[in-house]
């Protein structure tokens, strides 16, 4: 205060004029050292903002209701991102790393999450491949923590891959032993088709040896027949 209430006279019992506060000049000056620093600690898109503070208790007021905006809109749009966020085709490690990352976000604007709107934000994110797991936690009586969440989201994900990879290992197999298969039909086919006509040719050359169509299939030499 710039004065301050004049004493009361003892005989009239009268209030005196309002004197010069002597600490007044000495707080004015601390004030505005302390508002000098403040502005020179601030980023030219907020000094813009806050320039017309004439006190540092004003500048603080100011840059307080203006912080506190900014955060709301931070929140807002924090909010936005997880309630869109999904999976698609990341793995399951790149999708919480995302969520998480939006979470420590409001956490940072002053709306710390915890692990059941959180979760719920994950779920909502996955796509059918989860089903099972969202709803085997949707059912759950027991509240779940996002360190057990991300362990049956990975386990899940192992698992798939997994049998994908089985699947096609299965696959594989079959394609190959069903190309020895063929091979192995085509040269018996091709050896029963020599032999026979080696055996033929035994029959019309040696008289019908017994043995002919095996003996002629393994020795028979393209041309060399009647």
């Amino acid at each position: 205060m710039a004065y301050i209430e004049g004493a009361i006279d003892a005989t009239s019992g009268k209030k005196g004029e309002p004197q010069p506060n002597p600490a007044y000049e000495t707080w004015v000056t601390q004030d505005q050292q302390v508002l000098s620093y403040l502005f020179s600690s601030l980023s030219k898109e907020v000094f813009s903002q806050v320039s017309s503070a004439t006190t540092a208790s004003e500048l603080w007021a100011v840059i307080q209701e203006h912080h506190a905006s900014q955060s709301r809109a931070r929140i807002i749009s924090t909010r936005m991102a997880l309630a869109t966020a999904s999976k698609g085709a990341s793995s399951v490690a790149e999708y919480f790393g995302k969520m998480k990352g939006l979470a420590d976000d409001m956490a940072t604007a002053g709306k710390k999450l915890d692990d059941d709107d959180l979760a719920t934000y994950i779920l909502t994110g996955l796509n059918e491949d989860f089903e099972n797991v969202v709803t085997s936690i949707a059912t759950r009586v027991e509240p779940i923590t996002i360190l057990e969440l991300y362990a049956q989201l990975i386990a899940h994900e192992q698992r798939k891959g997994l049998n994908t990879m089985t699947g096609g290992h299965s696959a594989n197999s079959a394609t190959k032993n069903g190309r020895p298969g063929s091979s192995f039909n085509n040269s018996h086919g091709r050896g029963g088709g020599r032999g026979g006509f080696g055996h033929g040719g035994g029959g019309r050359g040696r008289g019908g040896n017994s043995n002919g169509g095996s003996g002629h299939g393994h020795n028979f030499q393209p041309g060399v027949y009647c």
